[in-house]
C-alpha cells in the first residue's frame, strides 16, 4: 500500500485515508485558528481514519466524511484544512 498527502476536498467518494495534519487556510482570516480548534474538537486529529462518503452537487459544498462511526459535512474551505494520507492500492 502506497500513500500520498492530499487535502480532503480533493478526495473522491469512497477514498479512505488517515489525517496527516490540519493546515492553515487564509480564507478564514483571523478566525483560522478557531476553525482548526473546532475541527480538532470534533475529532479531526492526526492519525484518525476517515472515508469520503459524498460531495455536494457538481462537487460543491459540502464534503461528507465518515470519521470513526460519525458522519460530518464540511464546507470546502474547511476540507482544504485537512491533509489526508490517502490509502492507494499497490
Amino acid at each position: 500500500m502506497n500513500s500520498s498527502l492530499q487535502s480532503l476536498d480533493q478526495l473522491q467518494r469512497g477514498q479512505h485515508g488517515h489525517i496527516g495534519a490540519l493546515v492553515g487556510n487564509a480564507s478564514f482570516g483571523p478566525m483560522d485558528g478557531l476553525v482548526t480548534l473546532r475541527l480538532q474538537e470534533l475529532g479531526f486529529l492526526p492519525g484518525a481514519k476517515l472515508e469520503v462518503i459524498g460531495h455536494g452537487f457538481l462537487g460543491r459544498d459540502p464534503v461528507a466524511v465518515r470519521l470513526g462511526s460519525t458522519k460530518f459535512a464540511l464546507r470546502l474551505a474547511e476540507a482544504r484544512k485537512v491533509m489526508v494520507q490517502v490509502a492507494t492500492l499497490a
